[in-house]
């Protein structure tokens, strides 16, 4: 009988669903055509559904503006073109890993008792979690819309939002709220203000990742749009009052009151699963320039937030898939069972960060500030590459089916295992 090697997929983000996509459609065929194994793949998330959080600034805002059902789509639609002998979806939280005995473990909401799953490669793709529980999905589906439900209703009523982070969901946030509730700025005025929305940031400017004046362009753009930015200011604490607002503290000592507060400053892996002498000092799963996690032994990747290689951002996703994709082929096709630690020869694939500015920021529908590759966009290019849907029709339908997953050509120095 051949022999069962499973290839397992840890995670539902869009590193997960486009790196299992890449297997199944252009990898596995390869092992099939060796015919030594049995080869089968397994993608395994808490959820049965995938939130395309790249629109989470306009969906918490209100579903008026974009539609809850429309960024939280079911993940087996996008692979029921694969049959049941290739694929397996299992629903359920990942809570360990034992690089000895080469297997995962899980627990489902179906038991109370975990279940395990041997892996012969094993792909780690469980992403990152923000702080403000709208922008992102870490567990069930209900709680990501009951967040966003909730954030809703507050919008809908507040009349002090305070928004904290100085990076793109923050600003992106605030100006959906401030469009939603103030409206567009005329040709020649500002928008009036019906609800006072304040952006603080411990930086001295807005979107520290690019160039200053694109800071300044966004501060005047989030100004018309009615949201007062602070800079330099610091939040040290920040607790509900018990009559549905919240006190912030900032760190001089100051008070402010708000009937919104949105922590919108940072992520955090998703790794309290994986073993801590696998993590970085930021918890993030220690990775090399070939996306693999060479302490966790052989054919073990990390792919997308979760890997210390990662900025945490989708240009680190797009442009480290075909790093992945050749290292992790040319591993599963040397691999001789008489030697399983032993690495193909010939040249593996490294990943390189790409230093030149990329980021899209749109403000509502009115524009926004961005630049691709260090050419700096015009406001009504970022509204019609982002600020239209979020990228949601560009980009949410086709990484959920693989569409945009596209086969990686190998060199000849790659190809020769």
């Amino acid at each position: 009988m051949a022999e069962q090697r499973n290839i397992v997929v840890i995670g539902g983000s869009s590193a997960g669903l486009m790196s299992a996509h890449n297997v199944l459609k252009y990898i596995l065929p390869s092992l099939k055509g060796k015919g030594d194994a049995k080869y089968h793949v397994y993608l395994i998330n808490p959820s049965s559904k995938w939130y395309f959080r790249v629109a989470s600034p306009r969906v918490s805002t209100s579903t008026q503006r974009m539609a809850a059902e429309k960024v939280v789509l079911e993940i087996k639609e996008g692979f029921k073109q694969y049959s049941p002998e290739d694929f397996t979806f299992i629903e359920a939280t990942a809570t360990g890993l034992n690089t000895n005995t080469r297997t995962v473990s899980y627990r489902s909401g179906k038991s109370l008792d975990n279940e395990q799953l041997s892996y012969h490669a094993l792909i780690v793709a469980t992403g990152s979690k923000t702080f403000f529980p709208a922008f992102s999905q870490s567990a069930a589906t209900e709680e990501v819309l009951k967040a966003i439900e909730e954030t809703n209703t507050k919008v809908k009523s507040a009349k002090d939002i305070i928004i904290v982070g100085g990076g793109p969901t923050a600003l992106e946030f605030a100006a959906e709220v401030a469009e939603h509730r103030n409206g567009k700025p005329g040709w020649f005025s500002n928008a009036p203000r019906k609800v006072n929305i304040t952006l603080l940031t411990a930086d001295d400017r807005l979107l520290t990742q690019l160039r200053p004046a694109l800071g300044k362009s966004a501060e005047q753009q989030l100004k018309d749009l009615g949201v007062d930015v602070v800079y330099n200011t610091r939040v040290t604490d920040a607790k509900e009052d018990g009559h549905g607002r919240t006190v912030v503290t900032l760190a001089k000592g100051e008070k402010l009151e708000a009937d919104l507060y949105v922590p919108a400053y940072g992520v955090l892996p998703n790794s309290s699963w994986i073993p801590a002498d696998l993590l970085d000092e930021k918890n993030y799963l220690e990775t090399s320039d070939t996306l693999r996690v060479d302490v966790a032994g052989p054919r073990v990747y990390a792919f997308g937030d979760i890997g210390s290689y990662s900025r945490n951002n989708v240009f680190d996703i797009l442009q480290a898939l075909p790093v992945l994709a050749v290292n992790l082929k040319r591993d599963l096709l040397s691999y001789n069972p008489t030697l399983p630690a032993e690495k193909p020869k010939g040249k593996d694939r490294v990943y390189k960060i790409d230093a030149r500015e990329s980021m899209v920021v749109p403000f509502g529908t009115s524009g926004g500030v961005g630049v691709i590759f260090g050419w700096r966009l015009p406001s009504w290019a970022v509204w019609l590459l982002k600020g239209r849907d979020y990228m949601l029709g560009m980009s949410g339908w086709s990484t959920l089916s693989g569409a945009s997953v596209k086969e990686t050509k190998w060199t000849a120095e790659e190809a020769a295992i």
